[in-house]
C-alpha cells in the first residue's frame, strides 16, 4: 500500500469573499453574479446563492458571513429597507436575517471593521448605504470595466501613489569672477540671460568642447513576459519557510532566492519556473503554474496600482542583485534606515572592495567600526559606520530607472540595527561631500550594482545597465575653476585630475 501523501498541494486556500444582496431584478442578479464569477477568476472564493440549490440558508448565510475575510453589501433601496426591517410580513427574510448577522459582527467589532465593504452599482444607491456603513470606504462599480476598483480594495492597494514632499532650492551665489570678465570685483547679482554677453570662454573657464556629465539613473532591463504561478498553500502558511526548506534539500548553501513577488497567493518572477529550486517547488506541488502575464501590462500601465505592483516586483529583483554570492561583502537591507548596506563580517572592524569608481581603480572602506572614545578598553566600538545606498524606481516614457541615491548608515551591531546617532551622524558625512564626491559614490554603486554578461552571468532576466551619461557643450575647465575653488573642493579636483597639490 503507497505511503499516505501529506504535501501542500492538499492545503488550498484562498482568500474568501461572500456577497450579501437582495433579488431587485433579474438583472440586478445577473450582475452579481457577473461581478462573483470576475473574482473567481481573478482567485478569490467568492461564493453567493446562485452557486447553490437546497440549502439549509439561515445556516448557510451563517456560516459564509462567519467564514469570509471580506463580506460585500451590494446596496440599493430595497436592501436598505429590508437592513431596518421596513418590509411587508414574510419578504426579504434572507436580506434581514443576514443584515442582522452583519450588525452582530459590527457590534462586536467595536468599531474596527475592515472585513464589510459597501458596494454600489449606481451612484444614487450611494443613500441607500446602511448607517453602520456609511464611514466605510465604499466601491462604486457602475460597470464591469471597473471591477478592478473592487480587486484593489480587497488587497489593499491605494488608488494613488502619495508623492515625495518637493522643498524649494535656496537661493544660491555664483562663484566670483567666474562669469564675467573683471575678476577682482564682485558681480552684481544678475539674471544669467544678461551675463551671457559677457562670456569670454577660455578666460573665463567657458570651452567650446564637450563634456561628460553623469546623472544618478540607472537603466533597467527587464523580459517581456512576468512569469505567473499559484502558490498552493494554506492561508497562513509562510511560503518561504518552504522555499528555504527545499532550497536546503538540494544542496544550496547561502539565502534562497528572493526576485519574486507573492499577491493574493499568486507568484510573480522575472525568471522561468523550469529549472533549479522552481522546478523543484512545481514538481513538489508547492506551485501551481499559470499563464504568463506580459510585463507591460504593468510596466506601461497608467494606473497606480499596476505601476506599484511592478516596482515591487524591481524591489525583490534588486534585492537578489544585492545578494549576489560573488561580492566580496554582503548587502543587506535595513527596513528601519531604508537603505541597502554593507554588513560586517564577523569578527572584522573594517571591510575593504576593491573597485574602479570615476576613472580609476582603488581600494574603498564598504563599512568600519568606531571606536568608543569614552571607554577605557581599546577595542570598544561606539558603532558602525557603511557604505549605503537608498533608492526608487522611476519611469519616464516606458522606460524604467533605479535612481541611487548614495548614503551613509550607522548601526550598533554592524548589521541592520540603527544606531542612535544614526541621523545626526550621517547628516554629518553627508554635509561636507561636494558634487565630486557624490559622483564618486554614484559610479561606485555602479561598479557594484551593474554587472554585465559573461561566462557566469549569461541569461539574468533582470539587470542593473550603468547610469546615464551625456555630452554637452560648452564645458567648465577644471583648470580654470581650480583657481576659484574652495580649498576642500581644490584638493578633490587635483586628486582626480592626477596633478600635484
Amino acid at each position: 500500500m503507497p505511503p499516505e501523501r501529506s504535501d501542500a498541494a492538499s492545503e488550498i486556500e484562498l482568500l474568501k469573499v461572500f456577497s450579501s444582496y437582495t433579488h431587485d431584478s433579474s438583472s440586478h442578479s445577473r450582475r452579481v453574479l457577473n461581478l462573483s464569477n470576475w473574482l473567481r477568476h481573478e482567485g478569490f472564493d467568492c461564493d453567493i446563492d446562485q452557486y447553490h440549490v437546497n440549502q439549509n440558508w439561515p445556516a448557510w448565510m451563517e456560516r459564509n458571513i462567519e467564514q469570509a475575510d471580506f463580506v460585500l453589501v451590494i446596496c440599493t433601496p430595497t436592501y436598505l429597507r429590508r437592513w431596518y426591517n421596513d418590509e411587508k410580513p414574510g419578504v426579504g427574510l434572507g436580506a434581514q436575517w443576514e443584515s442582522l448577522l452583519t450588525r452582530q459582527h459590527l457590534y462586536f467589532s467595536a468599531g474596527l471593521n475592515n472585513k464589510f465593504i459597501p458596494i454600489v452599482f449606481r451612484e444614487e444607491h450611494i443613500a441607500s448605504i446602511p448607517t453602520p456603513l456609511a464611514n466605510v470606504t465604499r466601491v462604486v462599480l457602475p460597470d464591469e470595466t471597473e471591477f478592478e476598483r473592487l480587486k484593489n480594495r480587497l488587497l489593499d492597494i491605494a488608488p494613488a501613489e502619495k508623492p515625495p514632499l518637493r522643498t524649494s532650492l535656496v537661493p544660491f551665489a555664483l562663484a566670483d569672477g567666474f562669469f564675467t570678465k573683471d575678476a577682482n570685483r564682485t558681480p552684481k547679482r544678475r539674471p544669467i540671460r544678461s551675463q551671457q554677453n559677457v562670456f569670454d570662454h577660455q578666460p573665463l573657464g567657458l570651452v567650446p568642447s564637450n563634456e561628460t556629465v553623469f546623472s544618478n539613473l540607472f537603466p533597467i532591463i527587464y523580459p517581456t513576459r512576468i512569469q505567473v504561478a499559484k502558490v498552493t498553500l494554506k492561508r497562513g502558511t509562510r511560503f518561504e519557510g518552504f522555499l528555504e526548506k527545499v532550497w536546503s534539500e538540494l544542496g544550496n548553501v547561502g539565502p534562497p532566492p528572493m526576485d519574486f513577488m507573492i499577491d493574493a497567493r499568486v507568484l510573480y518572477r522575472f525568471g522561468g519556473l523550469t529549472d533549479g529550486i522552481w522546478a523543484a517547488l512545481v514538481q513538489r506541488r508547492l506551485l501551481r503554474p499559470m499563464p504568463d502575464k506580459l510585463s507591460s501590462e504593468w510596466a506601461e500601465s497608467n494606473r497606480m496600482a499596476d505601476k506599484n505592483q511592478f516596482i515591487k516586483l524591481l524591489n525583490h529583483s534588486l534585492d537578489q542583485v544585492c545578494a549576489d554570492p560573488g561580492m566580496a561583502h554582503q548587502l543587506s537591507w535595513s527596513r528601519e534606515m531604508k537603505c541597502h548596506l554593507f554588513v560586517a563580517k564577523p569578527g572584522t572592524r573594517v571591510g575593504r572592495i576593491r573597485v574602479k569608481a570615476i576613472r580609476k581603480e582603488g581600494t574603498r572602506e564598504v563599512y568600519k567600526a568606531i571606536p568608543d572614545k569614552t571607554s577605557t578598553d581599546p577595542n570598544s566600538i561606539q558603532h558602525w559606520q557603511h557604505q549605503a545606498f537608498r533608492h526608487f524606481f522611476v519611469r519616464f516614457g516606458n522606460r524604467w530607472f533605479l535612481n541611487v541615491i548614495p548614503f551613509w548608515a550607522f548601526t550598533s551591531d554592524g548589521r541592520n540595527t540603527p544606531s542612535r546617532w544614526q541621523k545626526s551622524s550621517s547628516a554629518n558625512m553627508r554635509k561636507p561631500e561636494k558634487n565630486r564626491a557624490v559622483l564618486g559614490h554614484v559610479m561606485f554603486w555602479a561598479s557594484i550594482l551593474c554587472k554585465d554578461p559573461d561566462l557566469l552571468r549569461h541569461g539574468e532576466p533582470f539587470r542593473i545597465q550603468r547610469p546615464i551619461q551625456m555630452e554637452v557643450s560648452p564645458s567648465i575647465d577644471d583648470h580654470a575653476w581650480i583657481a576659484i575653488a574652495k580649498e576642500t573642493e581644490k584638493k578633490e579636483l587635483l586628486t582626480d585630475m592626477e596633478l600635484p597639490l
